[in-house]
């Protein structure tokens, strides 16, 4: 007993001296101060790489869309004026995968228009008016209108790419038969597609002008099948704006669209297609122009109003089959 009590204090001491020991007790704290350095370089380590982690994913996310680019105007090879013979137009336009469309008859164009798809043989005074879409991308849109008139001063020769029509002309227009189809009742069949050349009537401007207003067109010459007299000039047409849009500010010119729906002869009335488009010019500030205070007020500036005058020629096309008495 006496042993195992001895042995205890020994241990005991032995263990109190350790413990007391300062270069033993220096060695626990460094040990234990490496661990906790060890553990804080760790956990700094996995912050970093969170940090790192979540401002890749918001550059992903918060990168702001590069500027779009608005489609570029098309460009004409033949500057237009005055010329003493026909002359050939190409157009061309930078945009990737832009399509140009274009009207020789005073209406603006729109995708319903003539596309271009290679030069234009112009014989005749004409005015030439052109624009080009991007339609596989959002972003790029159409393009601003270019126009210009051609004079040209020599007699035109062959078939002429420059005949006033509707820009929405139907696919298959039918020509005035020589010797039109008659009903047993003494009526005449006017063929679906028969082109009726028609004037506004009146002013029309976009400044004004609401959908669904009506506009009057009249006959501008007398429609005939063969040598048969159908209408007579100044039978009354009716047409129905269909959109508007003001002009505003940027540069932005107004636009009408327009369509014909009726030409009433002797109390028949028949059903007409065709429309048209007409815009003002647009005046987009210029970058130059950007300058503090003055250029500022460039951006504030309008496009003009789109404005048909009365006397316009428009051509618009029979949309059926209709029987009709002979004019009187």
């Amino acid at each position: 007993m006496r042993f195992l009590l001895t042995a205890i204090l020994v241990a005991a001491s032995a263990a109190y001296a350790q413990a007391q020991d300062p270069g033993q007790m220096a060695a626990q704290q460094a040990a234990q101060q490496a661990n906790q350095d060890a553990l804080q370089a760790m956990q700094m380590t996995q912050q970093a790489a969170q940090a790192a982690a979540q401002q890749a994913q918001m550059a992903q996310t918060d990168t702001p869309t590069p500027p779009c680019c608005v489609t570029t105007k098309p460009k004409f090879s033949v500057k237009p004026g005055n010329y003493d013979s026909p002359v050939i137009v190409k157009l061309t336009d930078k945009t990737r995968g832009a399509i140009i469309y274009y009207t020789t008859d005073g209406w603006t164009p729109t995708a319903a228009s003539n596309r271009y798809l290679g030069p234009i043989a112009i014989n005749t005074t004409t005015t030439l008016q052109a624009i080009a879409i991007a339609p596989y991308s959002a972003v790029y849109g159409r393009s601003l209108l270019v126009s210009g008139q051609y004079t040209i001063n020599a007699p035109a020769t062959g078939a002429s790419a420059t005949a006033a029509t509707s820009s929405a002309q139907p696919s298959l227009p039918a020509t005035p038969e020589a010797v039109p189809k008659i009903l047993p009742d003494g009526r005449i069949i006017l063929p679906q597609g028969t082109p009726v050349p028609l004037v506004f009537g009146a002013d029309v401007n976009s400044k004004t002008a609401e959908v669904g207003d009506l506009i009057p067109l009249t006959l501008s010459e007398d429609l005939k099948l063969g040598n048969v007299t159908v209408a007579r000039k100044g039978s009354a047409a009716v047409g129905l704006i269909i959109q508007v849009d003001h002009n505003g500010i940027g540069g932005a010119p107004g636009d009408i669209t327009f369509q014909v729906n009726s030409l009433t002869v002797n109390g028949s009335v028949i059903q007409l297609r065709g429309f048209a488009t007409k815009e003002g010019e647009a005046k987009p500030p210029g970058a130059a122009r950007l300058i503090p205070y003055a250029g500022i007020f460039t951006v504030l500036k309008h496009g003009t109003n789109a404005e048909i005058t009365a006397g316009t020629p428009f051509t618009a096309y029979v949309n059926a089959d209709t029987p009709l008495p002979p004019a009187n």
